[in-house]
């Protein structure tokens, strides 16, 4: 059974043209990735697939977008490897699908992909104005058909938002509200695991049938959240390693950069789940 590395780089929060990185960083987000670059570059293996999981660009522009299509591109050339983005809520949908994609794939922006008996499930948690995810049922009904008609497949799914679970206990309010609905159409399939980001901390836990699910902390900045009313946010990055090895799924931390200063804090009134579902869901 073929070995796979996939490295995950969550909440890149890159800067847009013309204005300051987001929550005061000392050093800007693009630099960040060059050195989250650099430094996949020194390992001692080729990557088989990279996922930047949501957060691309802090509020950007379709020419941001089109500044990020050219890293990934440079990426896919570089590590001879397929890479794939997914939105989080802090992208604007519009800007992403005018500078990123050559057209536009509709309500929301999922897809999947194969490499050996692995099935990769890249989904679209982001609902415009809204900190908080979800996922569309027609996305649910899309997933549902793939895993139903793929049954000797393993499936990893990516996506922004975290599923609900113990470390997200005073998360609620920002996560996916409708991890039941998800963890419903997994339920009996092979699942290997699920990635997020989004938090900005790092978390491992299980869920539904026993569900491995991996939240990577943010290429950008780190964000404490022991205070649930009162979340520190310090300069940091770092992305993670997904190895699969015969049946075996490990995470690797590549930590680069911790300090210890408090750049920025967020103050959270109500940490609950949200109580009013969007329309269109």
């Amino acid at each position: 059974m073929q070995r796979l590395h996939i490295i995950q780089i969550s909440d890149t929060h890159l800067t847009p043209h013309g204005q300051l990185p987001a929550h005061h960083q000392n050093i800007d987000p693009w630099m960040k990735l060059t050195a989250i670059i650099q430094d996949i570059r020194s390992l001692p293996y080729q990557p088989d697939l990279i996922v930047f999981t949501g957060d691309l660009i802090h509020s950007g522009a379709a020419d941001d977008y089109q500044r990020l299509h050219g890293v990934v591109h440079m990426m896919k050339d570089e590590f001879n490897c397929h890479v794939r983005v997914i939105l989080g809520n802090h992208d604007t949908r519009s800007a992403f699908y005018e500078g990123y994609l050559p057209a536009d794939p509709g309500p929301y922006y999922a897809n999947r992909m194969r490499i050996g008996n692995n099935d990769f499930y890249f989904l679209d948690s982001k609902i415009d104005g809204y900190e908080a995810g979800w996922l569309p049922t027609a996305q649910l009904q899309w997933l549902g058909k793939h895993l139903r008609q793929a049954p000797t497949k393993r499936a990893f799914l990516f996506l922004h938002h975290p599923l609900d679970g113990a470390p997200m206990e005073n998360m609620h309010y920002a996560i996916l509200q409708n991890t039941p609905e998800l963890l419903s159409v997994l339920r009996g399939h092979n699942v290997g695991g699920v990635f997020s980001g989004h938090v900005h901390f790092p978390a491992s836990y299980l869920n539904g049938d026993n569900i491995l699910n991996v939240v990577a902390s943010s290429a950008s900045f780190d964000i404490d959240c022991t205070d649930p009313q009162l979340h520190e946010i310090r300069e940091s990055s770092s992305y993670q390693i997904i190895t699969v090895d015969h049946g075996q799924v490990g995470i690797t931390v590549r930590q680069l950069l911790q300090q210890p200063t408090v750049i920025d804090s967020l103050q959270i009134p109500a940490t609950r789940f949200l109580t009013k579902r969007p329309a269109n869901l």
